[in-house]
């Protein structure tokens, strides 16, 4: 089965000086594309404007940053260990840091692990949820869902274009 894929090309950067947001008005198309669906869980919280936001830091690690404007997260916890029940969410929404150099480098947290922080988007998203995997690269179908759509995004030249692979849960089996 053909996957329908979406192209978007938005602004960017955001005015907000956050490092690793996400161009402007995506989460907003994104939403919309899925016809509004809720509750939104954005695993990686950042700068997200829809939903509640979990994050390992309660504050950024460059705060000092002259025009860095942060949120501290609804939620301080970890993606790859949800602190949330089963069947929660109608979509979860995943943008983590690209690489554990990233994860490093930019946030100080530990690496993360693609096949753990998936695993729990998927077991706390309801079925026939979304589960929204935006990354520098198109990423596995994860156990339990089919895909639905993905949105390849670009921004300027010179920059690495974005996929968004949207996966729908199917099925609450763990087996």
């Amino acid at each position: 089965m053909a996957v329908p894929t979406l192209a978007w090309v938005l602004p960017r950067p955001r005015q907000d000086a956050y490092p690793g947001s996400w161009p402007l008005h995506f989460e907003k198309k994104l939403v919309r594309v899925l016809d509004n669906p809720h509750p939104i869980l954005n695993q990686f919280g950042g700068m997200a404007e829809y939903g509640l936001r979990i994050d390992m830091r309660r504050t950024h690690p460059y705060s000092n940053h002259p025009n860095l404007a942060w949120t501290p997260p609804d939620v301080q916890g970890d993606a790859h260990r949800l602190p949330f029940k089963d069947n929660v969410f109608m979509l979860t929404i995943a943008d983590p840091p690209y690489s554990a150099e990233e994860s490093a480098r930019m946030y100080k947290t530990p690496p993360i692990v693609y096949k753990d922080y998936i695993r729990e988007a998927v077991r706390v998203t309801q079925v026939g949820g979304f589960i929204a995997s935006y990354h520098v690269t198109v990423t596995p179908r994860p156990d339990q869902t089919e895909y639905f759509m993905r949105i390849l995004v670009a921004t300027r030249v010179w920059h690495r274009l974005r996929a968004c692979c949207i996966f729908r849960k199917v099925s609450d089996d763990q087996s």
